[in-house]
């Protein structure tokens, strides 16, 4: 053998001989391939105190004993072992090491503490917006005149009649209406125009065209609280009130010009309210307490609404009162007085109504515009029909002249164009036609689907047929044709219902 490569080492004080072989050409290695040979772990030597005896190992370092040998060799051929699994697998040692770590932190780990991984901190994903829940409306409370007496007027009403009671709640039901009415107006003022003209929303041009004469309305209203508040006795009774009503009812005179003003400020409202800073601003209105759930525009109108119902809230306080009192001549004075009031308003209304539908018609023709239209008055009806072929029309009835045309927007404002000559009412003929006579449909579907019997059809032509076209009109239903017929009724005796074997024989040349 070569002694170069072995290297003798003798124990001293031992049975038997120990030899190992340790390769000193070569540095050792843990890690093991098949290329190279396997080779025994070596034993690190115990240092001595005498530097001369370096080749000599103590016997006690080598604990040569039966059961030493046995887990010395059971440790070297599991570390043989987990060398070639992990030269087989890599990706399983590192997997190995971290638990390895890990059990060691957690056995240097106290006992009453324990190892926290720290997480990573997760994206907070905003939430959408979500629009704050709508306050509770404001609602009134619905009092009767039984609800406002206190204890001490108890007794009172021990002296008072059925009918006396009915009286005294008609009454109050007045003073209660007009203290209610104020207070709409007031929110009308400060709440909305006021809002609108410092907001910047709207020219002063259309705030006065929308809210009219409103802040003439609202001394009335608070003139007629004022007196029947005066009115009442210390026991909660009203007593008179007829000659208080006559005086107060000529001051309703303001209502006409407020009622026929009403026109034009829903037109602007309805153009106006599709703008999105003007919308927000009605939405946000709309939600707040004092709106009460209602609109701009039915508190606006509400006012009409008291205006027009006046002569019932009087009738029913008349109701209750004897015939033979000055309180009834009074009260029957003033309901004449504001019926003749609330019939001028609808007469200007009528008129502002008819002059703003003028205001939109358009013309093609010079022809077509003929005086007639310049002269009327009042409009009696207005609606969207349809001809023969399905196309809509939008039809004036005047108190002197019939227009037919057609729907157009300019500049976001809807406009209507004039369609063929306008038939004054002194040359309209109205053939009323049965069902089933006329088939409806184009040119273009007519070899299609097309073929459909219409329904609900009059015909408007003119005496003298070289003047202009006639017009085959289909109302919307039979409630609606009902409607126009009414009204034709009222500008023209020229009224013809044709039979419906008449009508086949005229569709059949």
């Amino acid at each position: 053998m070569n002694k170069g490569s072995l290297k003798f080492i003798t124990l001293h004080d031992t049975e038997s001989l120990i030899i190992h072989r340790v390769p000193l050409t070569c540095k050792s290695s843990r890690r093991l391939s098949f290329a190279s040979g396997f080779e025994l772990p070596r034993f690190r030597k115990r240092k001595l105190k005498s530097e001369n005896n370096e080749d000599n190992i103590s016997v006690t370092s080598l604990n040569v004993s039966g059961i030493s040998a046995k887990k010395k060799s059971k440790q070297t051929l599991r570390r043989v072992s987990a060398s070639l699994v992990n030269l087989i697998s890599p990706g399983r040692q590192k997997h190995s090491v971290v638990l390895h770590h890990k059990k060691q932190l957690e056995n240097n780990m106290p006992e009453n503490k324990s190892f926290k991984v720290p997480c990573s901190p997760r994206p907070q994903v905003a939430s959408p917006y979500k629009l704050p829940h709508p306050s509770p409306a404001k609602r009134r409370q619905q009092l009767t005149w039984m609800d406002t007496l206190g204890g001490a007027s108890g007794k009172s009403l021990l002296q008072l009649t059925s009918t006396d009671i009915k009286r005294q709640e008609a009454i109050y039901e007045l003073f209660q209406g007009e203290r209610d009415m104020v207070e709409d107006l007031l929110h009308v003022t400060k709440l909305y125009r006021d809002s609108l003209l410092t907001l910047g929303l709207m020219s002063n041009h259309e705030v006065n065209t929308l809210f009219g004469n409103i802040d003439q309305l609202i001394p009335v209203h608070q003139e007629l609280s004022r007196r029947l508040q005066e009115e009442r006795e210390p026991d909660g009774t009203t007593r008179h009130v007829g000659k208080q009503i006559y005086d107060w009812s000529s001051q309703l005179s303001v209502y006409i010009t407020y009622c026929a003003n009403q026109i034009q400020a829903k037109s602007i409202f309805d153009t106006k309210k599709n703008e999105p800073a003007i919308e927000d601003f009605f939405q946000r209105c709309l939600a707040s307490p004092f709106s009460r759930k209602l609109d701009l525009w039915s508190l606006l109108d509400g006012a009409k609404g008291r205006f027009v119902k006046y002569p019932l809230l009087i009738h029913s306080i008349l109701k209750y009162t004897t015939s033979e009192s000055d309180d009834a001549a009074h009260l029957k004075k003033a309901i004449k007085r504001m019926e003749k009031m609330v019939g001028e308003a609808d007469l200007a209304t009528g008129v502002s109504r008819c002059e703003h539908s003028k205001s939109l018609l358009t013309y093609l023709y010079d022809d077509q515009k003929v005086a007639e239209i310049e002269l009327s008055t009042a409009l009696l009806c207005s609606g969207c029909m349809k001809n023969s072929k399905g196309s809509k029309l939008y039809v004036f009835l005047f108190d002197k002249v019939v227009v037919v045309s057609r729907s157009s927007f300019q500049s976001s404002k809807q406009l209507f164009q004039v369609y063929r000559q306008p038939i004054p009412t002194g040359q309209l003929i109205v053939e009323d036609l049965p069902d089933g006579v006329v088939k409806m449909g184009s040119f273009r579907n007519a070899f299609g689907q097309g073929g459909h019997t219409a329904k609900n059809m009059i015909r408007l032509s003119f005496q003298d047929a070289h003047k202009g076209h006639s017009h085959t009109l289909i109302a919307n239903d039979e409630h609606d044709k009902r409607q126009w017929m009414q009204a034709f009724h009222k500008v023209t005796s020229k009224i013809v219902v044709v039979p419906e074997v008449q009508a086949k024989a005229g569709s059949d040349k």
